[in-house]
């Protein structure tokens, strides 16, 4: 299903490459869905663990656009060098730009961690993902937005993807 196709009022989770498409300037659709976020048009949720990765690849992004980090490894890189960690601004501004639409931060609990396990073995899905979908389960949110092709055969829930990339 179209991001587009979103009803209004629908609670979603909202996965991390949304957000990057739409600070991007990737798509439309993208920034399209978090201005329906921002009006209170749609309910979004976004769960801690993937607020922390979108964070960092923003920071990385950026350190990547400064030519400060290059090849394999890029956190590695950064990792080693504090300074240039210090130097880097746009992407925090992004991240309280994020903060500012009015989505609902979800943490991931204990118990998250073992149905994303089961997750795991049953849709063959990454740690991240995995738990995405288990925060979904525990608060009863069906509905998920996401560009990841995979997540198609999760079972129980409606996934919603842009189609302008």
């Amino acid at each position: 299903m179209n991001v587009d196709d979103i009803p209004p009022g629908e609670t979603i989770l909202i996965d991390a490459n949304i957000f990057l498409y739409a600070i991007q300037r990737l798509s439309d659709q993208c920034e399209s869905l978090l201005c329906r976020c921002a009006d209170d048009k749609v309910k979004g949720v976004l769960p801690g663990h993937i607020l922390a990765e979108v964070m960092h690849l923003l920071m990385l992004a950026e350190a990547r656009d400064n030519d400060w980090i290059h090849g394999k490894n890029p956190a590695k890189q950064l990792m080693r060098n504090p300074a240039t960690i210090k130097k880097l601004f746009r992407y925090e501004e992004m991240i309280r730009d994020i903060l500012a639409i009015g989505l609902q931060i979800e943490p991931v609990c204990k118990d998250d961690f073992l149905t994303a396990l089961a997750m795991q073995n049953r849709f063959g899905l990454l740690t991240n993902d995995a738990l995405l979908f288990s925060v979904g389960e525990r608060l009863r949110i069906k509905s998920v937005v996401s560009a990841d092709k995979i997540f198609s055969q999760v079972q129980g829930f409606k996934v919603y993807a842009p189609d302008d990339l």
